[in-house]
């Protein structure tokens, strides 16, 4: 029985002995705060490079939102995500009962801006940015203690 027992507690041993030596893999990322490259990429995308600008779609057969979300907003650097929630939005009779994967043939898509998108995930009006530069934003302040 002891010999049991010892045979076991080596058999134990030797494979945390033999999982000790497997390699270890260090995975490390560039420095990317002097390299531009990737602000430039989503920066020349014409969305971002006026966010108030907006596109229509005409759907044809067999086309999905994934395949017009591509081909629009890839690159722009937008969380897809709420890409999809803002077209669905702005478009409710386009979508059989709110359903992103059951499209019509056929219904125009108005396709958000960046200042649409971004309006409706904080619940604000969507304004323009001649009238922020004005002034005319309703901003809460608050004073003394």
């Amino acid at each position: 029985m002891r010999m049991f027992v010892v045979m076991f507690l080596a058999s134990i041993l030797s494979i945390h002995a033999a999982q000790a030596v497997e390699p270890i893999v260090v995975l490390s990322y560039g420095d990317i705060r002097g390299n531009s490259s990737t602000q430039d990429e989503y920066g020349a995308h014409p969305m971002r490079m006026d966010p108030d600008a907006f596109q229509t779609h005409q759907v044809v057969e067999a086309e999905t939102l994934g395949h017009i979300m591509a081909q629009y907003y890839a690159g722009s650097g937008l969380n897809m995500k709420f890409v999809e929630l803002a077209i669905l939005q702005v478009n409710p009779k386009a979508f059989v009962r709110g359903n992103p994967n059951f499209l019509f043939a056929g219904k125009t898509l108005h396709l958000p801006s960046v200042n649409q998108i971004k309006s409706l995930v904080t619940k604000e009006k969507s304004t323009t940015r001649s009238s922020s530069q004005n002034g005319n934003q309703n901003e809460i302040f608050f004073f003394g203690g």
